[in-house]
């Protein structure tokens, strides 16, 4: 693990690009190398595909995303997939928050810091978060109310971010 504190979303990226053979996550303060395997790497091309489709199907004015890095309000975030409005700004990131915010828990990742995450988006005015446990489930954050966790029979649906958008859950666990 590779610790600073106080980290500018400048120097993240700086640091990413003098180390382009590894990968590396921003979690409580500080730069986690993660080591993401095959399972999460099926799972993230799955859930850009079908949010882009949705997003083909229900024209809005956003995108999906695949680890891009937000700077909000100083606080950095690196989503495995986040949907996005495009904003009007020259930098390599964004500074406002993603619509969704999908996080896709990886083994060198602790659940509780993965939720402790989750939170921290929507504390961060994030809209949507769903954090993805291959092989178990997913737990959804929203803004004020409690994480719902969500099994093998339920459904994700986009609520009044994404209108329309319905997933089943089985569908991700079945990768």
């Amino acid at each position: 693990m590779i610790g600073q504190k106080q980290l500018t979303a400048e120097d993240f990226i700086a640091l990413a690009e003098q180390h382009s053979d590894r990968r590396f996550d921003f979690m409580d303060g500080e730069i986690v190398e993660v080591s993401p395997r095959k399972t999460h790497g099926r799972l993230q091309a799955l859930i850009a595909h079908l949010l882009a489709l949705y997003l083909e199907q229900h024209p809005q004015d956003a995108k999906v995303y695949i680890e891009v890095l937000h700077d909000l309000g100083g606080s950095l975030f690196i989503p495995d997939v986040s949907v996005n409005r495009d904003e009007a700004s020259e930098q390599p990131y964004f500074t406002t928050p993603p619509l969704l915010a999908v996080e896709i828990r990886s083994d060198t990742q602790s659940r509780e810091a993965q939720r402790r995450k989750a939170r921290a988006y929507i504390e961060h005015s994030a809209a949507l978060v769903w954090l993805v446990m291959p092989g178990e489930g997913v737990e959804v954050y929203r803004p004020g109310a409690a994480a719902q966790t969500l099994g093998a029979g339920d459904t994700l649906d986009g609520g009044a971010v994404l209108p329309g958008l319905s997933l089943p859950v089985q569908r991700l666990l079945a990768v």
